[in-house]
């Protein structure tokens, strides 16, 4: 993990292709988020939406053709007091590991990169515990090939203990262009100068047009059983397509 920090936009503007991102943090006045965004290079994958219900964040098929673990899943569920935050079906399996009282440790150290070779794409992965607006124990982790023994994955983590008010970290599964794809998974210090209302916009304006597919940003703060994802933002999703919330 490095040590230094972006601003908001130029981490989401500093590669043509990120894949999919996530962040998590408290923005500036101090109102905890959670951040998601995908693009895609074939017409497939940028066939998709973002659906938003009381207490998950899935991506879907817009023409709800036959479902595809690789493409479609939840990425973000609000527990009672936890989020969790991931690019793939891995959050669904966090969220039933920490049901049966897993530690989030154990729970991501579990995690391998996606069955897709040759390019083998990280997992991302995020969870805090919420607290008020206060979000606390935060965990980021990347489950990347290992470099030399690509059969083998590792796992980039960071750990804090609490967020205070403009701080984020945050992770992109790619870290390059179209034409050679080259992977990420490395959490990143990224520092909030703007309120959550305010994200979803600047992370879609500094996506590439032709890669963009949908992006959220949703609020995360007090008792996540009361309203959890309620009043969130609404997604802006490729094509215009609204998104479907319930």
């Amino acid at each position: 993990m490095t040590s230094e920090a972006l601003g908001f936009d130029p981490f989401i503007a500093r590669y043509r292709y990120p894949g999919r991102g996530i962040a998590l943090g408290r923005d500036v006045q101090g109102i905890g988020f959670a951040a998601y965004w995908l693009t895609g290079r074939s017409a497939e994958s940028r066939d998709r939406r973002i659906l938003v219900d009381a207490d998950t964040l899935a991506v879907s098929d817009i023409a709800s053709a036959q479902s595809d673990p690789l493409r479609h899943y939840t990425a973000i569920v609000a527990l009672t007091d936890r989020i969790v935050v991931g690019n793939g079906t891995q959050v669904s399996e966090v969220t039933a590991d920490l049901g049966q009282e897993v530690t989030a440790w154990e729970a991501l150290s579990k995690l391998a990169y996606e069955p897709d070779p040759p390019i083998l794409t990280p997992r991302i992965t995020a969870i805090a515990t919420v607290a008020g607006n206060e979000m606390v124990d935060v965990i980021l982790c990347g489950a990347v090939a290992h470099p030399r023994w690509p059969n083998m994955a590792q796992h980039n983590m960071f750990h804090t203990g609490h967020f205070e008010p403009g701080q984020s970290h945050a992770m992109t599964t790619y870290a390059g262009d179209t034409s050679v794809v080259s992977t990420s998974g490395q959490p990143w210090a990224v520092e909030i100068d703007t309120v959550w209302q305010e994200l979803h916009k600047r992370i879609w304006a500094n996506l590439d047009p032709a890669l963009r597919v949908a992006a959220a940003v949703v609020p995360i703060g007090g008792d996540l059983r009361d309203g959890r994802f309620i009043g969130a933002a609404d997604p802006i999703v490729h094509a215009g397509t609204r998104p479907s919330t319930t």
